[in-house]
């Protein structure tokens, strides 16, 4: 695959521009124990996240780490019972469909973990004390007895030197494709010294999210013309199945996987040498 026909660059962030392990991987997985504990009263089934999280995100339609800990939160309720499948035989049981397929193979056990409880524990961890109100419209506090005024969200590491990014923004138009909703959008591009117009960042504001390639098709027509392509930098399957299905709408479109820290590194250091940038 050659990047020589790319005039334009769309980003994923989490996973591409920002080290979300540390951050939403982790308050996924604490909103899921303190979600459990909350139910069944006690909670100390293992969880290995380095290894599981990414399970989760090769499954598909688990893109939305909100949404990922209601799906290990039912994992962990049912480790903590003793009735647990094998991890590739529980995600199985969504059948592609992420939580909701979770959800209708284990119905009873759902029932006891809503959405909306594990969502506003996440925000609460997310944002902290600091950033909850700004990021997600209410208080840590009315989630969160013992919310700390630090977020999880301090925890996120570059995975780009912004000098490189800065390079790459002089030779090409930014697009921002992601989960994350409109401030924690905002957050990630200010602490990644990446200035992108609001109107080509499409964010988790209400449109179509992944794996749509809506948001895909709406960015390459932004962004690009005539036989030029543009670049989808993405780390999930749901991002390779919307770059897919983008491609199949006839977007010029290419898409470039990263799996590890030094990855987009390496993708945007190609981009510039086939480039000529």
């Amino acid at each position: 695959m050659s990047y020589a026909g790319v005039r334009a660059v769309i980003f994923d962030v989490d996973g591409v521009l920002l080290d979300a392990r540390a951050s939403y991987h982790a308050v996924a997985e604490e909103a899921a124990r303190r979600a459990v504990q909350e139910v069944l009263g006690r909670i100390d089934a293992p969880f290995d996240r380095a290894v599981e999280v990414p399970r989760f995100k090769s499954a598909g339609r688990f893109n939305d780490d909100w949404e990922m800990a209601r799906g290990i939160a039912l994992l962990l309720h049912l480790r903590q019972v003793g009735k647990a499948p094998a991890l590739d035989d529980f995600l199985a049981r969504a059948q592609g469909r992420g939580v909701d397929g979770l959800a209708a193979a284990f119905p009873d056990v759902a029932s006891r973990y809503p959405q909306t409880r594990l969502s506003r524990l996440c925000g609460a961890l997310y944002g902290g004390r600091s950033r909850c109100r700004e990021l997600f419209g209410f208080e840590a506090t009315e989630a969160l007895h013992d919310a700390r005024e630090e977020g999880f969200w301090e925890l996120e590491t570059k995975l780009v030197e912004p000098a490189l990014l800065r390079r790459v923004a002089r030779g090409f138009p930014i697009g921002i494709y992601t989960g994350r909703n409109p401030g924690e959008a905002a957050l990630a591009l200010v602490r990644c010294e990446l200035q992108v117009p609001r109107e080509l960042c499409w964010v988790a504001d209400g449109r179509p999210r992944k794996p749509d390639p809506t948001g895909l098709e709406f960015l390459c027509e932004k962004l690009v013309s005539g036989s030029s392509e543009a670049l989808f930098v993405g780390d999930t399957a749901d991002d390779e199945e919307a770059a897919r299905a983008a491609r199949a709408r006839g977007a010029p479109l290419v898409y470039a996987h990263v799996a590890a820290p030094g990855d987009t590194t390496r993708v945007l250091e190609r981009l510039l040498a086939e480039t000529g940038a």
